[in-house]
Protein backbone atom coordinates (compact mmCIF):
# COMPACT_ATOMS: atom_id res chain seq x y z
CA UNK A 1 0.00 0.00 0.00
CA UNK A 2 3.01 2.40 0.85
CA UNK A 3 4.37 1.76 -2.85
CA UNK A 4 1.29 2.75 -3.96
CA UNK A 5 0.98 6.01 -2.45
CA UNK A 6 4.27 6.43 -3.04
CA UNK A 7 3.87 5.70 -6.78
CA UNK A 8 1.06 7.79 -6.68
CA UNK A 9 2.64 11.33 -5.64
CA UNK A 10 5.66 10.40 -7.69
CA UNK A 11 3.37 10.34 -10.53
CA UNK A 12 1.66 13.52 -9.87
CA UNK A 13 4.80 15.57 -8.66
CA UNK A 14 6.29 14.27 -12.25
CA UNK A 15 3.57 15.80 -13.78
CA UNK A 16 3.02 19.05 -11.89
CA UNK A 17 6.72 19.87 -12.50
CA UNK A 18 6.20 20.81 -16.66
CA UNK A 19 3.80 23.44 -17.39
CA UNK A 20 3.65 25.52 -19.95
CA UNK A 21 2.08 29.09 -18.99
CA UNK A 22 0.43 29.55 -22.37
CA UNK A 23 -1.22 27.79 -25.03
CA UNK A 24 -1.91 28.23 -28.99
CA UNK A 25 -5.32 28.78 -28.65
CA UNK A 26 -4.63 31.68 -26.46
CA UNK A 27 -1.68 33.26 -28.10
CA UNK A 28 -4.39 33.28 -31.36
CA UNK A 29 -7.21 34.56 -29.25
CA UNK A 30 -4.40 37.48 -28.33
CA UNK A 31 -4.56 38.63 -31.64
CA UNK A 32 -7.89 40.34 -31.56
CA UNK A 33 -8.14 41.76 -28.35
CA UNK A 34 -7.87 45.49 -27.95
CA UNK A 35 -4.54 46.76 -25.92
CA UNK A 36 -6.22 47.39 -22.96
CA UNK A 37 -7.66 43.71 -22.82
CA UNK A 38 -4.70 42.20 -23.57
CA UNK A 39 -3.82 43.83 -20.09
CA UNK A 40 -6.66 42.66 -18.59
CA UNK A 41 -6.11 39.35 -19.85
CA UNK A 42 -2.42 39.09 -17.98
CA UNK A 43 -3.19 40.94 -15.08
CA UNK A 44 -5.79 38.47 -14.21
CA UNK A 45 -3.71 35.28 -15.24
CA UNK A 46 -0.71 36.41 -12.93
CA UNK A 47 1.28 34.44 -15.19
CA UNK A 48 2.91 36.87 -17.26
CA UNK A 49 4.11 40.30 -15.88
CA UNK A 50 4.64 43.39 -18.17
CA UNK A 51 8.61 44.27 -18.24
CA UNK A 52 8.18 47.16 -21.03
CA UNK A 53 6.72 49.07 -23.99
CA UNK A 54 8.41 50.55 -26.97
CA UNK A 55 6.69 52.24 -29.88
CA UNK A 56 7.81 50.34 -33.09
CA UNK A 57 6.44 51.89 -36.65
CA UNK A 58 4.17 53.87 -34.50
CA UNK A 59 2.51 50.81 -32.47
CA UNK A 60 3.07 50.31 -28.94
CA UNK A 61 4.98 46.89 -28.67
CA UNK A 62 4.15 45.45 -25.14
CA UNK A 63 6.70 42.77 -23.81
CA UNK A 64 5.43 40.05 -21.45
CA UNK A 65 7.44 37.71 -19.58
CA UNK A 66 6.60 34.39 -17.18
CA UNK A 67 6.58 35.58 -13.77
CA UNK A 68 7.70 32.60 -12.40
CA UNK A 69 10.78 31.62 -11.36
CA UNK A 70 11.73 29.04 -13.75
CA UNK A 71 15.32 29.00 -15.56
CA UNK A 72 13.22 28.82 -18.22
CA UNK A 73 11.99 32.29 -19.69
CA UNK A 74 8.78 32.86 -21.98
CA UNK A 75 8.15 36.20 -23.45
CA UNK A 76 5.06 37.08 -24.88
CA UNK A 77 4.85 40.22 -27.66
CA UNK A 78 2.12 42.06 -28.31
CA UNK A 79 0.89 45.43 -30.22
CA UNK A 80 2.64 44.56 -33.44
CA UNK A 81 1.11 44.23 -36.21
CA UNK A 82 0.81 45.78 -40.30
CA UNK A 83 -1.17 48.88 -41.19
CA UNK A 84 -4.31 47.65 -44.45
CA UNK A 85 -4.86 50.24 -46.73
CA UNK A 86 -8.08 50.36 -45.02
CA UNK A 87 -6.38 51.58 -41.70
CA UNK A 88 -7.46 48.08 -39.97
CA UNK A 89 -4.80 46.56 -38.22
CA UNK A 90 -3.99 43.36 -38.83
CA UNK A 91 -2.25 42.29 -35.27
CA UNK A 92 1.05 39.73 -34.71
CA UNK A 93 1.26 38.19 -31.49
CA UNK A 94 4.90 36.49 -30.72
CA UNK A 95 5.95 34.11 -27.93
CA UNK A 96 9.74 33.29 -27.00
CA UNK A 97 10.92 30.72 -25.28
CA UNK A 98 14.39 28.76 -24.13
CA UNK A 99 12.50 25.92 -23.27
CA UNK A 100 12.13 23.97 -26.67
CA UNK A 101 9.48 21.37 -24.95
CA UNK A 102 6.88 24.17 -25.11
CA UNK A 103 7.46 24.94 -28.71
CA UNK A 104 6.69 21.14 -29.70
CA UNK A 105 4.08 21.02 -27.30
CA UNK A 106 2.65 24.07 -29.17
CA UNK A 107 3.50 22.34 -32.85
CA UNK A 108 1.27 19.64 -31.58
CA UNK A 109 -1.68 22.10 -30.56
CA UNK A 110 -1.67 23.04 -34.07
CA UNK A 111 -3.96 20.27 -34.98
CA UNK A 112 -6.87 21.65 -32.69
CA UNK A 113 -7.13 24.74 -34.22
CA UNK A 114 -7.48 23.54 -37.56
CA UNK A 115 -4.20 24.87 -38.67
CA UNK A 116 -2.56 23.39 -41.68
CA UNK A 117 1.45 22.73 -42.23
CA UNK A 118 2.17 24.54 -45.53
CA UNK A 119 6.33 24.45 -44.98
CA UNK A 120 8.58 22.92 -42.96
CA UNK A 121 11.89 23.70 -43.67
CA UNK A 122 15.12 25.09 -42.24
CA UNK A 123 17.47 28.09 -42.78
CA UNK A 124 21.36 28.41 -41.37
CA UNK A 125 19.44 28.16 -37.87
CA UNK A 126 16.25 27.43 -37.23
CA UNK A 127 13.69 24.36 -37.98
CA UNK A 128 11.02 26.61 -39.86
CA UNK A 129 7.07 25.28 -39.53
CA UNK A 130 4.38 27.79 -41.33
CA UNK A 131 1.19 26.64 -41.02
CA UNK A 132 -2.11 28.31 -42.26
CA UNK A 133 -5.53 28.61 -42.01
CA UNK A 134 -8.09 31.21 -43.65
CA UNK A 135 -8.11 33.36 -40.42
CA UNK A 136 -4.21 33.08 -39.16
CA UNK A 137 -0.62 32.56 -40.50
CA UNK A 138 1.78 30.73 -38.06
CA UNK A 139 5.33 30.83 -38.43
CA UNK A 140 7.29 28.37 -35.46
CA UNK A 141 10.53 28.72 -35.56
CA UNK A 142 12.98 25.86 -33.07
CA UNK A 143 16.83 26.17 -33.13
CA UNK A 144 18.90 23.95 -34.45
CA UNK A 145 20.67 24.08 -30.84
CA UNK A 146 17.03 23.59 -29.39
CA UNK A 147 18.08 26.56 -26.61
CA UNK A 148 15.21 29.20 -28.36
CA UNK A 149 12.16 29.16 -30.08
CA UNK A 150 9.49 31.54 -31.32
CA UNK A 151 5.89 31.73 -32.92
CA UNK A 152 4.48 34.45 -34.37
CA UNK A 153 0.74 34.62 -34.96
CA UNK A 154 -0.56 36.78 -37.80
CA UNK A 155 -4.00 37.76 -38.56
CA UNK A 156 -5.18 37.45 -41.93
CA UNK A 157 -8.52 39.79 -41.25
CA UNK A 158 -9.99 42.10 -39.13
CA UNK A 159 -12.58 41.52 -37.09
Amino acid sequence: MKRYLIAVALSFSCISAYSQSIGLLDLINLTSLKPEQVDNYFVAGRIFQLQFGETVDGMLVKHYQSAGKTPKQETVLTGAGIKTTSGDVLHTVSYVTSDPQNIINLIGQTKNVNLKLTFQGADAVNNIYIYDNFLYHVVIKLNFAQTVGSIDITQKYTF
